[in-house]
């Protein structure tokens, strides 16, 4: 016999944005309950002790910045923020072309010239190169919201063709950009979102790039887990939602696999759109919003950890220039991240994104390709012993980003009241990531607790853009675009 539950708010799904929202309604007085499939809160940044080796591994390996401020008011919240491990100041990353590093780090330069420095020290770009990258910056410059949507029915390669891009330019800088930073080849993403991207970069400060230095899902589960449950709050994990009830015009609860009835007055899903569009009544389905939810594509990838028998580096992350043919995208070895590890021998993080293409490999060839690339920039690797290695399959690592996308991203309300809808992939006008999914959980907590009679301003805003870049842009924005990006973008529509 099934039981009825009564809370004001459910929240399906226990990653980042569902955490975040329940983290930002604990002191609304409302009644909560977050729903988790699987065993560990996280989602798709969860993380796990190896059995083998007792070492803390994440689902993939990830770094934040310091142009998180939404993730980082979650970690101040909880009181881990003081976890993540920083790389040395003036670095950002380093770049692998064969044997060859190439060290991105920030200058004196203002933004958005900020990155010149580097990219002029490329050996394989030129000045031409360099100068075929002004009319991408300009029009970037100039993006609102409204022109993200404009560029959104245009491929990122088609794009940046229009605005006379030299192909040494794109192999070097677009298409390393899109696959690291957005999951997708520069030929597939959306121009929008891939020129938002740029344009968050070009007009702050170089950021700061930081890991996590415990487990990834453990700088904010365990926290949130435990403050919801000190404040009476259910964190159900292991736990499947069925179905989520409602009339024609709004949500009324959820039904879970194991027959329970949990009524609320706010349904927060959290889900990725693939596992939410199931769950809905067929009367919400071709509601504005709601009925292009089956649109959204994964993009699935795969994480290879390595455990060797010695140090093989000193670096904490470095990435391979892109090839089409190569496998892997960045690496991490977190014997110089973890803190506490000492004089610990190497264990190596990789990703290979846009996995799809590999899906047929073993485990055993998707590690023996990952090692043979390690060895390529890293020639200390060829004397190594590996100890130890898994393989991790991942369905999801994003909503490919593929043009339509960004028309496509929900807001918060949903057309059906009482449903609210929070995640990377939802309108945050920020690309998908860890910041995203904070943002929106944070937004979704505004709505429901100003419905509540609770207002309260918790989204954080990115940090203020340079004087230089500030009045690049009001210039921007009153210029016109290139003519072959105009009849581009109309054609594209």
């Amino acid at each position: 016999m099934s039981s009825t539950l009564e809370f004001d708010v459910v929240i399906l799904g226990g990653g980042i944005a569902g955490l975040t929202c329940a983290v930002g309604l604990l002191d609304a007085g409302l009644r909560l309950a977050v729903v988790e499939r699987d065993e560990l809160l996280g989602g798709r940044a969860r993380s796990w002790t190896d059995p083998t080796t007792g070492d803390p591994v994440h689902v993939g390996p990830h770094i934040v910045t310091d142009c998180y401020p939404n993730f980082f008011r979650l970690l101040e919240r909880l009181g881990t923020a003081d976890r993540v491990v920083w790389e040395p100041e003036s670095l950002l990353y380093t770049m692998f072309d064969g044997a060859r590093a190439i060290e991105l780090r920030r200058s004196s330069l203002p933004p958005p010239v900020q990155m010149l420095a580097t990219l002029r020290a490329d050996p394989a770009l030129g000045l031409l190169d360099l100068a075929s990258n002004g009319a991408p910056a300009r029009v970037a410059l100039g993006l609102d919201e409204q022109e993200v949507l404009r560029l959104d029915g245009l491929d990122g390669g088609a794009a940046l063709d229009a605005l006379g891009v030299r192909p040494a330019m794109q192999r070097r800088y677009w298409q390393f950009s899109a696959m690291s930073i957005l999951n997708t080849t520069l030929e597939r993403v959306s121009a929008g979102s891939l020129l938002r991207t740029f344009h968050h970069a070009i007009t702050r400060d170089a950021v700061r790039v930081g890991f996590p230095g415990v487990g990834l899902g453990d700088l904010f589960a365990p926290g949130a887990r435990a403050a919801l449950e000190a404040a009476g709050h259910p964190v159900w994990t292991g736990t499947t939602a069925a179905e989520i009830l409602g009339t024609e015009a709004r949500a009324t609860g959820v039904r879970l696999a194991d027959g329970r009835i949990l009524r609320a007055r706010h349904v927060v899903s959290t889900l990725p759109p693939g596992d939410l569009a199931p769950l809905l009544p067929e009367s919400w389905q071709a509601r504005a919003g709601l009925d292009s939810l089956r649109w959204f594509s994964p993009v699935p990838y795969i994480s290879v950890y390595l455990w060797f028998d010695r140090r093989i580096t000193a670096r904490q992350f470095w990435a391979r220039s892109y090839h089409p043919d190569d496998l892997n995208c960045d690496f991490y070895d977190y014997a110089n991240i973890y803190p506490d590890w000492g004089a610990r021998p190497s264990l190596v993080g990789s990703n290979i994104i846009d996995a799809a293409r590999v899906a047929h490999w073993s485990d055993a060839a998707i590690v023996e390709r990952t090692r043979e690339e390690l060895m390529e920039n890293l020639p200390a690797a060829r004397a190594a012993t590996l100890r130890h290695a898994t393989v991790h399959r991942i369905p999801l690592a994003v909503q490919a980003p593929l043009p339509g996308f960004e028309a496509r991203r929900p807001p918060a309300r949903s057309p059906v009241e009482g449903l609210l809808l929070a995640g990377d992939w939802t309108r945050t006008g920020l690309p998908s990531s860890m910041e995203s999914a904070a943002a929106s959980g944070w937004r979704a907590a505004e709505l429901v607790g100003a419905d509540a009679g609770h207002p309260q301003r918790l989204v954080q805003p990115l940090p203020s853009r340079g004087r230089l870049a500030r009045v690049l842009m009001a210039a921007s924005r009153v210029a016109p675009w290139p003519p072959r990006l105009r009849r581009a973008t109309a054609q594209g529509r």
